[in-house]
């Protein structure tokens, strides 16, 4: 595709760069071309930033290793698609936990765990055997026919395992190509979908299809193993599926994984397959995998923990005395990611500041002490964050992927739900009833009554204002009222006011443009037809004969003074009014219906006005049309009877929030998110910081998750302004003790 374009590029571009030339040195055109002389040299510039951002795009997928799509068996795929895996199992491994703390964790074999999938191969006794403490994964794999289940306690090592896993069966494959390449995936990914596309196989089951679909998609993103040559490879057994995660599915859907597995394994082949679960949520499944063998990670002896101490050295001093001083935190530290947050929370501290500043007796304290010392430390790498920026953004990742996204730990590339995602933030429900609905109520205001002035007069101007008066007075009121003296940001006010404004003008002006093209008789019978069609919605779902009668009323009213109108005066100007009238309504429902409903409700009179912004939007308004020096001596009545025919036809749209509604409070509440720290203007830069500091790992190509659910979890039940100021006096006293030092040196 992009040599496509680069080859299109270039030729546009031999064909207009002499014609340009020619017309620079005082030649003429081609007739056809007259027309667009002036666009010659602009469009030449645009073709050729195509081209350099074509070709620099060339270079870089030439250095990625490539797999074809149109023959599956070509030799060079299976090789490229081994270096794709093991770059993936490299950036893994870099930015995980494990490749700081390496310690070996030993293995019970659980064969009661699962149902053999072959009624000739039957286990002799179900009770749980010793598998010897230096056992490898790989081999363990194979005595149980490279079918398994890995089971282990949160932190235990399950995904650890599953990549060495991995590693090992990359490495046999990279000699012996009778081995499957082997993929590791994420199971929190899928999704459980019941649904038959024109791709899929007509012999699969639509749960199949919606798995295969699904492991199709994973293989694509993070192997570039296209769709096509992933089903040649699924059929064939030329894959090895290392599936992460069973408990990360959403609860609903995990039983289903049994029945996937089992018509996966009938109608394709699946030679080599290994899975991972915590312990407790596989024992809640109502019917156990059919798989060979399962192993359970066992949790870590006190005597490897001390072994691991002391084979470290001096650095683990302080981790040392404080599991010496509580007896509790043997229990904490049983596992490996227990000992990792312990050894980065307590690495390069002296024993005595442990004690003096108090042990970490609990998960949360010691969790605690690991965010505060990871952020503590000063990288020399990227972007930097002060410790409320970056608590506060760790915070919402932690908590909109725990809450959005079931179990899963990868973070979301784009936080787009409907409504406010239930963040009730103090500062962010501020923002939103004190500065951003009066900027926009302004705006609208603004922006609809300078249009008019400049189309209609003055008068139109005033009908505009008048009518967002009274339509902003009108129930319901979902603002609230300020409360206390808190300065309001000056500079957000500006930024909501100026996109807001420009917006309403924008908006208008097509309004009025379209108007103007279709004429006015056209433009009269899709308005009519509009009002007509929303009053008999209205008619026909109100069952309430008084509510109909006023309708009624209404609606005679609005045809009464519209022929009124069009008799005496201009169809053109009416029809324009009209027009203006329904979108200044639309728009001002539409501010008052944004989803903030998970704030609490406000007693009644316990709201503020907003008539001071809409009428301080339209002096605005009047202001900077006296400046561009507008004509205020021709009033166009038909406009401003228009205007307000159309306001108040517009009260039947009240059922339903408008359609953009939705968009608009997403990218508010983003907007505010970033303006007060929780999330990142530049999200890349942030991403790449936490895992430097191993709060997240990179699992992908832009792709990240957290280091561990316990610690998402943690991070999402936090306070994060508290947390932050923990993070905060660490690195004071961080500072304090160079600062000490440098001076004794």
């Amino acid at each position: 595709m992009s040599g496509a374009v680069l080859v299109v590029t270039v030729s546009l571009t031999v064909v207009l760069l002499p014609i340009a030339i020619n017309v620079g040195t005082g030649g003429t055109a081609p007739a056809f071309l007259e027309p667009y002389v002036g666009l010659v040299w602009p469009v030449i510039g645009v073709l050729w930033v195509v081209a350099v951002g074509t070709a620099l795009l060339e270079v870089r997928n030439r250095r990625q290793p490539r797999i074809s799509n149109r023959t599956a068996d070509q030799p060079r795929n299976r090789q490229n698609a081994l270096l794709q895996v093991d770059r993936y199992l490299s950036e893994r491994r870099a930015g995980s936990l494990a490749s700081r703390t390496r310690i070996a964790v030993a293995l019970d074999g659980k064969p009661d765990a699962v149902r053999p999938f072959d009624l000739l191969v039957q286990p002799l006794n179900d009770a749980p055997t010793r598998i010897p403490d230096d056992a490898d994964i790989a081999t363990v794999f194979d005595d149980l026919e490279d079918n398994m289940l890995i089971l282990g306690a949160p932190g235990a090592g399950k995904t650890t395992m599953l990549l060495n896993l991995a590693r090992r069966l990359s490495a046999l494959a990279q000699t012996d190509e009778q081995q499957p390449v082997p993929v590791v995936l994420d199971l929190a990914g899928w999704g459980a979908q019941t649904s038959h596309r024109n791709d899929d196989d007509p012999g699969d089951s639509a749960l199949l299809a919606g798995f295969v679909r699904w492991l199709l998609y994973e293989l694509n993103d993070r192997y570039r193993i296209p769709p096509g040559v992933g089903r040649t490879w699924l059929r064939a057994g030329r894959l090895a599926l290392l599936l992460d995660g069973l408990d990360e599915i959403a609860e609903p859907d995990r039983a289903k994984l049994e029945p996937v597995l089992e018509e996966l394994r009938h109608n394709y082949r699946v030679s080599q397959l290994a899975i991972t679960c915590r312990t407790h949520d596989y024992e809640r499944l109502p019917r156990r995998l059919s798989l060979f063998g399962a192993v359970h990670i066992r949790p870590l002896s006190r005597q490897q923990v001390l072994d691991y101490f002391a084979a470290v050295g001096p650095v683990l001093d302080g981790a040392r005395e404080a599991i010496e001083q509580d007896e509790e935190l043997w229990d904490l530290v049983s596992s490996p990611l227990m000992l990792n947050v312990m050894t980065l929370a307590y690495q390069d501290r002296a024993p005595e500041d442990v004690a003096a500043g108090g042990v970490a007796d609990l998960r949360r304290e010691l969790f605690d002490t690991f965010i505060c010392e990871v952020l503590a430390r000063n990288r020399k790498t990227g972007r930097q964050y002060d410790a409320k920026t970056a608590v506060r953004r760790l915070w919402c990742l932690a908590w909109w992927t725990r809450s959005r996204a079931g179990d899963r730990t990868a973070v979301p590339r784009w936080m787009t739900p409907d409504g406010w995602y239930g963040l009730a933030l103090p500062e962010v429900d501020y923002l939103t009833h004190a500065v951003c609905l009066p900027a926009l109520f302004g705006a609208l205001s603004a922006g609809a009554t300078l249009m008019m002035i400049a189309q209609y007069g003055a008068l139109a101007g005033l009908a505009v204002a008048g009518a967002a008066l009274v339509l902003v007075h009108l129930l319901p009121h979902p603002w609230q009222k300020l409360v206390g003296n808190a300065p309001r940001p000056v500079l957000l006010y500006a930024v909501v006011l100026l996109i807001g404004t420009a917006g309403t003008v924008a908006v208008t002006a097509a309004a009025l443009g379209l108007v103007e093209m279709l004429t006015a008789k056209v433009a009269l019978a899709i308005e009519a037809a509009l009002v007509a069609g929303a009053y008999g919605v209205e008619l026909m779902v109100f069952h309430d004969n008084r509510r109909r009668l006023l309708l009624g009323v209404r609606l005679l009213a609005v045809v009464a003074a519209s022929w009124v109108v069009l008799s005496l005066g201009a169809a053109g100007p009416f029809a324009a009014g009209a027009a203006v009238g329904l979108l200044v309504a639309q728009g001002i429902r539409m501010v008052k219906s944004l989803p903030t409903d998970h704030l609490p409700a406000a007693a009644v009179g316990d709201t503020w006005r907003m008539d001071v912004w809409v009428a301080g939007g339209a002096v605005a308004a009047f202001l900077i049309a006296v400046l561009l020096g507008a004509d205020f001596s021709s009033p166009q009545l038909e406009a401003a009877a228009g205007i307000v025919v159309g306001a108040v036809a517009a009260k039947a749209w009240r059922r339903r929030p408008p359609v953009l509604a939705g968009p608009l409070s997403r990218w508010l509440h983003d907007l505010l998110l970033r303006w007060t720290g929780y999330l990142s203007w530049r999200r890349r830069a942030f991403l790449q910081y936490a895992a430097d500091r191993f709060v997240l790992a990179r699992t992908g190509h832009g792709q990240y998750a957290f280091i561990h659910l316990l610690v998402r979890d943690h991070l999402a039940e936090c306070t994060p302004d508290e947390l932050a100021a923990k993070v905060e006096r660490r690195i004071a006293e961080r500072e304090a003790r160079r600062q000490a030092g440098s001076v004794s040196a």
